[in-house]
């Protein structure tokens, strides 16, 4: 087993290898010399190169120390942002989960695009930091296992929609951009990819805006999911406390929403309406 072989073998990496598809991804990112990217993971470079000198800036966040001092000798490059004679190419040893994307915009514009052949493993939580940090996101290219990728994206009446679901679409407009077969990768994993373009949603609809900024909202959407199979009329009761069924069917034919329903079946202005109708009766309960 050569080195690179070992190290995506102990590092459960599946790294695309197929360079069509590469220059694929990046025509459809349409990078400017005028824009700050940053990469997730750059691995051996597939995307990276198609990148680099192309931008006003370039940023790659690799946690891996092997991986790291690969990039930095394939492409001659710095790890000092600061360092001109790289022209704003910069790499940082560091864990996307806890990078501080912030600060990286301070330094350069108030908004930087991603990029990234992401590890299945951090999907979920990545997402999580992207949606609190998406004042400073302009776009996200992003690729997800196939089955992921379906959960982020599914609409009402959809058998994949969840809570992902509801809280990706309150905060960005997901746009799918093209499917990817496992024997475009290195080693093949056992699933299909998908790459997604992510924009940051920006509403001016006050309920809106209380869905995106109220911890309330999302505890209500996943609590409610708990329950995927049950209709709401049984769902919110075994989800949250006892509500009384004449306070509950009053609020919700109110609202015009079905007790009939099941979740995966809400539209997401159902699941703020529902969630807006619920938190003002827990606050004038009494």
């Amino acid at each position: 087993m050569g080195i690179m072989s070992y190290r995506k073998a102990v590092l459960g990496q599946n790294f695309l290898i197929n360079k069509k598809i590469a220059r694929n991804i990046i025509d459809i990112c349409n990078f400017s010399a005028e824009d700050d990217v940053l990469e997730i993971g750059p691995g051996e470079g597939i995307l990276t190169e198609l990148i680099i000198g192309n931008t006003k800036t370039f940023t790659m966040i690799e946690i891996d120390p092997f991986y790291f001092n690969f990039i930095k000798g394939k492409f001659h490059i710095s790890d000092s942002i600061n360092n001109t004679k790289h022209n704003g190419i910069n790499i940082v040893n560091e864990d996307a989960l806890k990078y501080d994307y912030r600060g990286l915009s301070f330094k350069l514009s108030p908004k930087i695009r991603v990029v990234s052949n992401l590890p299945y493993e951090i999907s979920s939580p990545i997402m999580d930091r992207f949606i609190r940090e998406k004042e400073v996101i302009a776009d996200l290219t992003l690729m997800f296992q196939k089955e992921f990728a379906g959960r982020l994206c599914a609409k009402e009446n959809d058998s994949q929609r969840g809570a992902l679901s509801v809280i990706m679409d309150i905060n960005f407009e997901i746009t799918k951009l093209l499917d990817v077969d496992k024997s475009n990768f290195n080693p093949a994993p056992k699933v299909d990819s998908t790459v997604l373009r992510l924009n940051p949603r920006y509403h001016a609809d006050k309920d809106f805006i209380w869905a995106a900024n109220t911890p309330f909202f999302s505890h209500f959407v996943h609590q409610t999911f708990k329950c995927r199979r049950k209709k709401l009329k049984n769902s919110i009761y075994a989800s949250f406390f006892e509500m009384p069924p004449d306070i509950k069917n009053k609020i919700f034919t109110e609202l015009n929403i079905d007790l009939n329903k099941r979740p995966q079946e809400l539209t997401t202005v159902e699941f703020i309406n529902a969630a807006k109708g619920y938190d003002d009766y827990l606050k004038n309960r009494g």
